[in-house]
């Protein structure tokens, strides 16, 4: 190590070195590290900059000594104490170096790697011991030891011929800030069920609380190995590893790591100007799968998503992402929709709802499992954060689960208060979940809508909601069977899709990697804005709708829904690579909602748009009868209560048939209004209004 520092003395007293070394001496302890780009010392000192690589303990070592002499000969030393972290940044990007989370293995023990993942999980800030003072406790001399980063090593033989002897001194021994976290791959290297690989962090004194749970980050560290513990908490043969992290810095790649070549960019935008583009795109998207063009435009339109970044003046956000819901019967492929979707969105997460917790889907701070503290854990909305969480059985998760989806849903972030710990995760993410009907099948003599197993107030999440019922229908199960024999053909054949005649069914238009690109390229470059005809229209459909609405005494839609329509229009823009939301692009948003509308939110019973039958739980028309049902009832009471103390029930309900309400509705009425306080029963059999009660 001596060797090496005086060529890091050289090296920090450059001009530009000791300026910046100034900055920091005048920074400490404030700020405690002096932060190093590589290729800056390859260039001045390559000799020491490869062995940084391979051997970073003891370089590291020399450039810290080196930065506090040097700091000693500034116009301006140091006061006190001098001791900065030398945090080297920027590694080159060649094998061995940057790596994978997957691929961090033995070749990269106690040397120097880049590695590039997503946070799954921070810790606690605890205390890491970092020199011990240990005291003899039968002649009282003192020992001082350097911790090793997982094992605390105590003194053998004691001078006085003792053996263990030693006590800890914890006052005066030396302490820094420690905090663990977890590091995965990023999402959008996994693809299909490619499990997650990760590796622990270990980030000490300043670099504590720099990362968030859901944040992408670039770690550069050493990989280390640690002892784990047996039943007994005696050390195993089998060592964890995990990452000693120097140097951590955010990286907002989110879809940068899609290159797009000059070639590509031009077939991109060529592809853009095809006036066929939306059916391409369409046909492109589960293709295996045969029908369901408006719910495939709809995905698409959700890979592309509205106009990020929209501020209202008041400071509120304005959401981007489309959210889109499938509840439909067994064996109408929605399993299969989701996973192609998984296989071809730049970056996603997919989950089950049968195995997913609030955790599991949203953030939750949960015990350590090695210790008594507690750690950060991301869920699925905030590790797709940039991208589409994808959720199947939606229904089978419990309704607190799905009651923690609220927030990330449509404020896009998570919070968490729990065991002292307050904070905030993003979770800027699509949601596109499939459920089954309540009863398992849709039943056709009872609208769609009172069959969803959803709770009316995440409904309304949702900018899309498609009903999807498997219809007997000779002709379209023709055409299905055809679609699938096909399918089966052409894999018997271990055929591949590029292999395909191009006019072929089962055949992408738009070549899967191709088509990630093209949604990447377009949501890195297109951010259209609303023109004044696209807006016209937007309104027109609206007023119009609320007009009809009016007359027919129900609420087609909401104002919740034109914001929906308009990421519709955005995403629509988006695809054709425009900066301006048109005409055409509102008319295919308006299109699409129409189609949900009329497939979803009718009233059965009368055959009109309701936007109650979904936000509500119920249509408009269910809600005035019971309306009036209730107010029949409590004027019958409040007659029967002139004659008689106590009213018998038998006399309301025989009294409510006269006026067209059947026994099983009286009665069902007359038990929710004494649930909700209206009436109670002084006996039984008879029924008082609750505000002539007498409190004795």
């Amino acid at each position: 190590m001596e060797d090496l520092v005086p060529s890091f003395k050289e090296f920090f007293s450059s001009d530009a070195m000791r300026d910046y070394l100034q900055e920091c001496v005048a920074e400490y302890p404030e700020k405690k590290s002096v932060e190093i780009d590589y290729s800056d010392l390859q260039k001045d000192k390559t000799a020491i900059a490869d062995l940084l690589l391979k051997n970073p303990d003891a370089v590291v070592r020399a450039a810290e000594s080196a930065v506090e002499a040097v700091a000693q000969t500034l116009p301006n030393p140091p006061e006190k104490k001098f001791t900065p972290h030398v945090r080297f940044y920027n590694l080159p990007s060649v094998r061995g170096v940057e790596v994978e989370v997957q691929q961090l293995g033995s070749e990269q023990l106690n040397k120097l790697a880049r590695v590039e993942g997503v946070v799954n999980w921070i810790t606690e800030i605890k205390p890491l011991m970092k020199t011990a003072l240990w005291e003899c406790i039968h002649c009282g001399s003192t020992i001082k030891t350097a911790s090793e980063k997982s094992v605390m090593k105590q003194p053998g033989l004691c001078s006085c011929g003792r053996k263990d002897s030693f006590k800890l001194v914890e006052k005066s021994s030396e302490f820094n800030n420690l905090q663990r976290g977890e590091l995965q791959d990023p999402i959008e290297k996994l693809r299909g069920s490619t499990p997650a690989s990760d590796v622990e962090l270990w980030l000490e004194d300043d670099l504590v609380n720099k990362i968030t749970p859901g944040e992408r980050i670039i770690a550069t560290g050493i990989l280390r190995l640690r002892p784990q513990r047996d039943k007994n908490g005696k050390p195993s043969s089998v060592y964890e590893k995990f990452l000693d992290v120097l140097h951590v810095q955010k990286s907002e790649r989110e879809f940068e790591e899609l290159t797009v070549t000059k070639e590509e960019e031009e077939k991109i935008i060529a592809l853009s100007k095809n006036p066929k583009l939306f059916e391409l795109i369409t046909q492109s998207i589960a293709p295996s799968i045969y029908g369901y063009d408006e719910l495939k435009q709809a995905i698409a339109l959700q890979l592309f998503g509205g106009t990020p970044g929209k501020v209202q003046p008041d400071g509120e956000k304005i959401r981007s992402d489309l959210h889109v819901l499938l509840v439909g019967d067994p064996g109408t492929a929605k399993s299969s929709i989701l996973e192609y979707v998984n296989l071809i969105a730049p970056k996603s997460v997919l989950v089950s709802g049968g195995s997913s917790s609030g955790v599991g889907l949203t953030a939750a701070a949960e015990r350590d499992k090695e210790g008594e503290g507690w750690i950060l854990k991301a869920g699925a909305l905030v590790l797709a954060n940039g991208g589409i969480a994808i959720i199947d059985e939606f229904d089978k998760m419990g309704e607190e689960d799905r009651g923690a989806m609220h927030q990330g849903m449509e404020q896009q972030i998570i919070s968490i208060a729990k065991a002292g710990i307050v904070t905030k995760f993003p979770s800027r993410t699509s949601v596109l979940a499939a459920a089954n009907p309540k009863l398992g099948r849709f039943d056709p003599t009872q609208p769609p809508s009172q069959q969803f197993d959803v709770s009316p107030a995440l409904m309304s999440r949702f900018d899309l909601i498609f009903a999807i019922r498997d219809v007997l229908d000779e002709t379209r199960d023709r055409k299905m069977a055809d679609h699938i024999l096909l399918g089966h053909k052409v894999a018997s054949n271990k055929k591949k899709a590029e292999e395909l005649p191009q006019d072929s069914p089962i055949k992408p238009r738009i070549e899967k990697e191709f088509l990630q690109k093209y949604i990447a390229y377009s949501r890195k470059t297109v951010f259209p804005i609303l023109t004044d005809v696209a807006g016209d229209k937007i309104k027109e459909f609206y007023v119009d709708l609320r007009r009809l609405g009016a007359k027919q005494n129900t609420f087609p839609i909401t104002a919740r829904q034109i914001e929906g329509i308009i990421r519709l229009a955005e995403a629509s823009a988006k695809a054709r690579l425009s900066q301006r939301v048109e005409e055409e692009d509102a008319e295919r948003a308006i299109k699409l909602v129409r189609h949900v509308l009329e497939e979803v939110f009718v009233d059965k019973e009368t055959g009109k748009l309701d936007s109650d039958v979904i936000y509500v739980g119920q249509p408009k028309s269910k809600i005035d009868e019971k309306r009036n049902k209730t107010r029949i009832l409590t004027e019958i009471v409040s007659s029967l209560e002139k004659k008689f103390d106590a009213v018998p029930i038998d006399d309301v309900v025989k009294e409510a048939a006269s006026m067209g309400i059947d026994e099983h509705s009286a009665h069902q009425l007359l038990e929710t209004l004494t649930r909700d306080g209206e009436f109670y029963t002084p006996r039984n059999g008879f029924i008082k209004s609750a505000r002539k009660r007498e409190w004795g």
